[in-house]
């Protein structure tokens, strides 16, 4: 079986930190997605948590490992709403700044009923980007883990710097190519990306191509989360590994990466396999698809490992 090719510190404050996204979602569930112009009726609107980091590390939590999230909110009724719901999951919020007079980020996802497929619309004031300055070794590096989410690059990267010079591995959600995406990735060592990533970030049209060139840039493993086809990876030495996807009546896909790349990180813990670690986030990723909201769905260990040896593989 194929394996990640990196080494962990046997022993940290926390398993695993979290640097990146929080927000809070507003999710509007539709018949069918509106056309330009139209109108819709909404058939149920729900406010939930959400963010990258802050629910990988929610995701980590609930799988009974010690995590913390590291992040800024807004001075707002909403910075309290999302905080909050990081902490009460026994999530480390204690390098959480607040930003007063500035809101916390927002999202309206707008859900098709049909398919739970969603499409997001966000807002972010720049005022709660973290800058590298204000990161520090006694922030970031105290994990056996780091993961990044790829959001305020910049420092996204002195934290990953800061990080492997501790000799902490460091995890990549790497969704979008922002400024600074191209300084941060030669500082991971395992990127896990969204299906779009690879391509748009290294200009290779085929999936494994895309893979290879993202390994020649420095992280020792690269993959891809493709949805309900599951995940695509490849390891240093060019194995590739597929990992097929679960099938389960989708409600809504909200919050699924993030969720995978929290389970991700468990494997990562665990010492498992690539294979065995991808089964798994694919796993946790489709049942938190069975519920509404980015932590609809969430499940604790013995029941994500009951339905990744159990469930029907697409």
């Amino acid at each position: 079986m194929a394996a990640f090719g990196v080494a962990l510190p046997p022993s940290a404050a926390f398993d695993a930190v979290g640097f990146g996204l929080n927000a809070v979602d507003h999710l509007c569930v539709v018949a069918r997605h509106p056309e330009a112009g139209s109108k819709a009726p909404v058939l149920s609107f729900t406010r939930a948590a959400g963010g990258q980091a802050a629910t990988a590390m929610v995701t980590l939590a609930r799988l009974g490992r010690r995590a913390k999230y590291v992040g800024k909110v807004g001075g707002d009724e909403a910075g309290v709403f999302s905080l909050e719901s990081i902490r009460r999951e026994g999530v480390d919020t204690s390098d959480v700044a607040t930003v007063a007079g500035v809101t916390s980020q927002l999202a309206v996802i707008v859900v098709d009923e049909r398919s739970g497929e969603r499409t997001i619309l966000w807002h972010r004031p720049r005022e709660i980007a973290t800058r590298p300055e204000e990161i520090t070794p006694e922030k970031v590096a105290v994990g056996r883990v780091l993961l990044v989410d790829g959001h305020d690059a910049p420092a996204a990267a002195r934290a990953a710097a800061v990080a492997k010079e501790r000799g902490i591995p460091v995890v990549l959600d790497a969704e979008t190519v922002k400024g600074g995406t191209r300084e941060l990735v030669p500082l991971v060592d395992l990127l896990v990306a969204s299906s779009e990533f690879p391509a748009l970030f290294t200009g290779a049209s085929d999936r494994e191509g895309a893979l290879r060139r993202l390994l020649k840039l420095g992280p020792r493993f690269a993959a891809m989360t493709l949805g309900s086809d599951g995940a695509l990876a490849m390891t240093a030495d060019g194995g590739v590994v597929r990992s097929r996807g679960f099938e389960v009546s989708a409600v809504d896909t909200t919050g699924a990466g993030d969720v995978f790349h929290g389970a991700f990180v468990h494997g990562l813990l665990e010492g498992w396999s690539v294979e065995r670690t991808l089964d798994f986030s694919n796993a946790a990723a489709a049942l938190n698809c069975t519920a509404l909201g980015g932590r609809g769905r969430i499940a604790g260990l013995d029941e994500t490992l009951a339905f990744m040896e159990g469930g029907r593989r697409t």
